[in-house]
């Protein structure tokens, strides 16, 4: 005759208590326990390479733009130091700095941080006009200095990302 798992459960509580357990009652006992079935397991790992490879994306692009952050913070210092070098160069009625002579120059390589930086410095004596224009008996100049780091990346950081351009305007000291 068979018992249901209800009387057993009966049957096997007052056993518990004593400390004794009849062996042959607890093979018998039934239980509703049950472990994951193939599909859920499946289920459950696909929603987990979802979520890490959403991570891993998120990880990725977070390290990409923190990178070209650091290229425009880097230009702005260089662009900072050289107009801080073109602004304490003399320029007064008897004397004129070479280093504000009109026109553009290019400089290469500048070394910070690993990375290699171009800094593009244009002074256009005659702002009043389009294009740069060169006279040494200016009293006004505009100072256009550009940075732009030489290796840049893909996507946004190649279209100028860390690149900065600063703008100023100097007349003489005397006028």
């Amino acid at each position: 005759m068979k018992r249901s798992s209800h009387n057993l459960s009966a049957e096997v509580a007052p056993l518990r208590l004593r400390g004794w357990i009849r062996p042959d009652l607890v093979a018998r006992q039934e239980t509703d326990e049950r472990g994951f079935s193939l599909l859920e397991a499946v289920i459950a790992m696909l929603l987990m390479t979802v979520i890490a490879l959403g991570s891993a994306s998120l990880f990725s692009y977070s390290i990409y733009n923190n990178s070209g952050a650091s290229d425009r913070a880097t230009s702005i210092a260089i662009a900072q130091e050289a107009l801080e070098l073109l602004r304490s160069a003399q320029f007064n009625s008897t004397t004129t700095d070479a280093t504000l002579a009109g026109g553009t120059t290019s400089q290469t390589g500048i070394i910070r941080g690993g990375r290699s930086f171009n800094l593009t410095k244009t002074i256009d004596d005659d702002p009043s006009t389009a294009g740069v224009q060169t006279s040494a008996s200016s009293n006004f100049k505009s100072i256009t200095i550009t940075v732009a780091p030489s290796l840049t990346g893909r996507g946004w950081v190649r279209a100028g990302g860390g690149t900065v351009t600063l703008v100023t305007q100097r007349s003489r000291t005397d006028h």
